[in-house]
């Protein structure tokens, strides 16, 4: 449905000053009849009610006009349904609080946090009395989430409070904290609001921002992705599941717990077997099936007692195993399995996006070489322009940032001068750098291979005209031998 509604945005902005002119443009990007335009609209819509309540009831910024609204709408729904495959600008503005360090340095505190709270629950067990350390220990944590707390609502105001959901979960971690190590703790009565820390490691997803910036963490963030792409479809799979067991059990529940004519004297004959244990209520008969589902034990101790009595729930039971093991698990597991093939193609386009800016960069760093190198603005490029040029400490930088050879200016020259003219144009320069910068392309390699036949045709021609002229040579060394030979006596 998302996927519609981008579509049919892209094609109305693409058509943006046709001969309809910007009114039609609006009506058409606004009035949608696809259903699923309806809906991504919907959704995106909701998103920028929530920043409107921001921006208008707490002051986080001014309110926009109606064109920046839809403007907003169109970049909401853009970046909400195209998974991330358009590279994010980095945000230059960003204060200290919310860099990379910062939340890596919380990350690692929270990680420490939660080793701390399991490691001093393993050890203490049954004893009341806390050991002085663990004490420092939770004051140290505590001043550092509420540092961070503090320093955000510092640099952010109170409204960042409201930002998120994230956010709140952080202040009221950390009034839990506090409640427990301040007032608690004193009277001796500790422990329990101590637990709500650990919900601070779900602070760590701030750095999946961080993840999908290096290259190296790539399988990282292809699997998180992808997790996060399936939440959606576990939802609606456990509430499936749900709905499918209550009324398997409802109905076991009836035909197995509550026949005692049946399973009344079966405890004694079978050694134990108990019905009502397994299928007494509806939460029991539950609990049992999901046993079923996940093949636990499931013939030999639910199954095989139940065909004793009542063979012909064997069907019963090999329909459930259909519907639930075989089937909405298996579209589960092959959900997920296309969500990472998803997560990995959105993941070649974003880094083909990314070496499409870096290949941008460096053109643009070598258009500044040649402009620098041009003194005379004659378009063209000799070799002394050059080599006065590669003197210019900005022309050095730009070139060891391009991994282009400073200390083999004259070499580099003669490696662009292909020709041999002396003199490079601008298109002879931003090809020869981009070569040399870049990987060797098909048309690359076909060209060199041209050049390496025409040199070869070259070098045969030679040696046939070194031949002819050995063969010269020897004539004449004979014809010299003969004149020697008849006019020795005279001479």
């Amino acid at each position: 449905l998302a996927i519609s509604y981008v579509g049919s945005l892209r094609g109305t902005m693409a058509a943006k000053g046709s001969a309809k002119g910007p009114a039609a443009d609006d009506e058409n990007l606004w009035n949608d009849a696809d259903d699923g335009a309806k809906v991504g609209r919907f959704f995106a819509q909701m998103k920028m009610k929530w920043e409107n309540f921001l921006a208008e009831k707490l002051g986080k910024k001014d309110s926009l006009a109606q064109e920046s609204q839809k403007i907003k709408e169109i970049a909401a729904i853009m970046k909400t349904f195209d998974n991330g495959a358009v590279e994010e600008e980095d945000d230059v503005d960003k204060v200290w609080v919310d860099s990379p360090a910062f939340d890596i340095v919380i990350s690692l505190i929270i990680i420490l946090n939660a080793f701390v709270i399991g490691l001093e629950t393993d050890i203490r067990r049954d004893s009341k009395d806390r050991n002085p350390g663990w004490i420092v220990a939770e004051v140290f944590f505590l001043l550092c989430f509420l540092s961070e707390v503090g320093l955000k609502l510092y640099y952010h105001t109170w409204r960042w409070i409201f930002y998120s959901l994230a956010n709140l979960l952080t202040v009221f971690v950390c009034f839990m904290a506090f409640l427990d190590c301040a007032i608690l703790n004193p009277i001796g009565v500790s422990g329990v609001l101590r637990m709500f820390s650990m919900f601070r490691i779900v602070g760590i997803a701030r750095l999946y921002k961080l993840i999908k910036k290096y290259r190296r963490l790539d399988e990282l963030r292809l699997l998180l992705q992808s997790l996060k792409d399936s939440m959606q479809t576990l939802f609606w799979t456990v509430v499936l599941l749900i709905v499918v067991l209550y009324i398997a059990a409802v109905i076991l529940t009836q035909q197995i717990g509550h026949n005692i004519e049946v399973y009344g004297d079966y405890r004694k004959l079978s050694g134990g077997w108990d019905h009502e244990e397994l299928f007494g209520t509806v939460g029991r008969s539950m609990f049992t099936l999901m046993q079923v589902m996940t093949l636990d034990s499931w013939l030999s101790k639910v199954v095989r007692h139940v065909a004793v009595n009542q063979w012909y729930m064997i069907g019963f039971f090999c329909v459930f195993l259909l519907i639930t093991t075989f089937g909405i698990m298996n579209i589960l597991v092959s959900v997920i399995v296309e969500q990472t093939l998803a997560a990995s193609l959105q993941n070649k386009q974003r880094l083909r996006i990314r070496e499409e800016k870096a290949q941008r960069a460096e053109l643009d760093s070598i258009k500044e070489i040649f402009l620098i190198s041009d003194t005379d603005g004659s378009n063209s490029l000799d070799k002394d322009e050059f080599l006065a040029a590669v003197k210019n400490p900005e022309v050095q930088w730009r070139m060891k940032m391009l991994e282009l050879p400073v200390a083999e200016t004259v070499k580099l020259f003669g490696v662009l001068d292909g020709d041999g003219s002396q003199s490079l144009s601008y298109n002879d320069f931003i090809q020869g750098c981009a070569k040399l910068k870049g990987h060797a392309m098909s048309k690359d390699m076909l060209a060199v291979m041209a050049q390496a036949d025409a040199l070869a045709q070259k070098m045969d021609a030679m040696a046939d005209s070194l031949a002819e002229s050995e063969r010269m040579v020897a004539g004449l060394d004979e014809i010299t031998l003969r004149i020697t030979r008849r006019f020795d006596s005279a001479i």
